[in-house]
């Protein structure tokens, strides 16, 4: 349920107006009357993977794919826009204490890479990346996962690209516990059929929702050479292979990651260290977390 103390009506209006605006915030959230679900949901954090669970769950999936394989398409170029979404919006805005936030997230120092590789392979961020550098930034010329961390320690990561933006969505704030469930994405397997007996919805097999067509390839190799400040060329990212997450960090990469999300960490219980993630790698689901 959502927290809210009597207020007077001016504030009432006040506080309603500032749920709309969250409402619009990106990533917008996916809402459903019938279930009375929301799904929060950040980029490069499992997005494809949450967002085609949610459709199923709302009887759209199928035809989300129909309308095109990349669902994002649908989500924004259909659902928003269609009568049942407004209908659950205008639903949730009178009677949201019934509602139930949904978030799946994602360690933020394995995030934090997977969003350098976003932007090192499809160069929306060139540019701006370029001017901070001092020095061109193209296909040919890349930027080290150092020199990204740099960059976005320069930049609002609440209101930057959702491919870099902070996990914490500000709507989540009016949630209150008993009424926010979080699924670390590690462990979603396991956990989104826990989560849907628990909120008594239909089983679904969440392997179906797994394959996405941006993800790069990743070695499995443990003890691989520092990779944090190499060069990597992403012009055919379908045969690049990435090292995994930690050969991407030395102490001083660690340390600014975890200072840049913060709030992330803490709101989701994520340690900062990578040697006590590796010794707690523990799954969780936490209703008011």
């Amino acid at each position: 349920m959502i927290d809210r103390t009597p207020l007077r009506s001016d504030r009432v209006r006040e506080e309603k107006q500032k749920v709309i605006r969250c409402l619009a915030t990106r990533p917008r959230p996916i809402l459903d009357s019938q279930h009375k679900l929301m799904l929060l949901w950040s980029a490069k954090a499992g997005c494809t993977f949450a967002v085609k669970w949610m459709l199923d769950h709302m009887g759209l999936l199928q035809e989300a794919l129909a309308h095109d394989q990349w669902v994002h398409k649908f989500r924004v170029a259909k659902l928003y826009a269609g009568p049942a979404h407004k209908a659950s919006v205008r639903d949730f805005l009178n009677s949201f204490e019934g509602y139930r936030a949904i978030k799946i997230v994602r360690n933020p120092h394995k995030r934090a890479v997977s969003s350098y590789i976003h932007a090192a392979c499809c160069g929306y961020e060139d540019a701006r990346v370029s001017v901070f550098l001092g020095r061109p930034v193209d296909q040919h010329s890349g930027f080290t996962f150092r020199e990204f961390v740099a960059y976005l320690e320069t930049i609002d990561l609440c209101t930057c690209n959702v491919h870099h933006r902070m996990q914490v969505h500000p709507l989540e704030r009016y949630f209150v516990r008993g009424s926010r469930f979080i699924i670390d994405l590690d462990h979603s397997m396991a956990l989104l059929p826990k989560l849907e007996r628990v909120l008594a919805l239909p089983r679904t097999d969440p392997d179906d929702y797994r394959e996405s067509s941006h993800h790069t390839r990743t070695s499995s190799c443990a003890n691989e050479k520092f990779s944090g400040d190499t060069v990597y060329d992403f012009a055919d990212k379908k045969s690049a292979v990435i090292p995994d997450y930690r050969a991407f960090y030395d102490a001083d990469l660690e340390e600014r990651v975890a200072a840049l999300y913060a709030e992330d960490f803490l709101r989701y219980a994520f340690p900062t260290s990578l040697k006590e993630q590796l010794e707690r790698g523990g799954a969780y689901a936490q209703p008011g977390s």
